[in-house]
């Protein structure tokens, strides 16, 4: 029998399948059969339950199937840009054939007929007290403040922001004597 590391939690997709989610992320899918029956599989495995008390008592979750939410299928999808994830729905991402393309950084625009354009990722930005974070700023921002970037991940990036906030204490250390 499978073990979760905490209470599972459902989130409907149809009428009779539904996403498991364990603590934070997606683990597998568990869909009722025409003979009411259960089938949960994973990327290692298929289990077929007999009953949905079966299911309650492998998920140790007797709530399960009274605490789901339904999937929101008018939440827009995630995009990538070059691999970096985009916080705008639906972005115009840069043409490689725009003048305004910049291979280093994924740029897009919010709309078709926009010049203001935002670059795709985390990145690390040098403002005159620190390095501060930003997800997705503004091209100009970064052109003007100096930046490092872009990061894939928040983590990547607050890992970064520590080392770089720490060369710029020292700097302004021996800049003071």
């Amino acid at each position: 029998m499978i073990k979760f590391k905490e209470q599972v939690k459902l989130q409907q997709i149809s009428e009779d399948a539904w996403i498991v989610n364990d603590d934070t992320k997606r683990v597998g899918i568990l869909h009722k059969t025409i003979q009411d029956k259960f089938t949960y599989v994973d990327k290692t495995e298929t289990i077929l339950y007999d009953s949905e008390a079966d299911v309650k008592e492998a998920f140790q979750n007797k709530f399960l199937f009274r605490n789901t939410n339904k999937l929101d299928i008018n939440q827009p999808a995630t995009f990538y840009i070059k691999g970096y994830e985009v916080d705008y729905p639906n972005p115009v991402p840069v043409d490689p054939s725009h003048k305004d393309y910049m291979d280093e950084i994924p740029l897009f625009a919010k709309t078709e007929n926009s010049d203001v354009y935002y670059a795709a990722g985390w990145y690390a930005i040098n403002f005159e007290k620190g390095w501060k974070h930003g997800n997705c700023p503004k091209l100009s921002t970064l052109i003007t403040y100096g930046y490092e970037g872009p990061f894939k991940t928040k983590l990547e990036l607050k890992q970064r922001l520590k080392v770089l906030n720490k060369i710029k204490r020292q700097a302004s250390k021996v800049h003071a004597k």
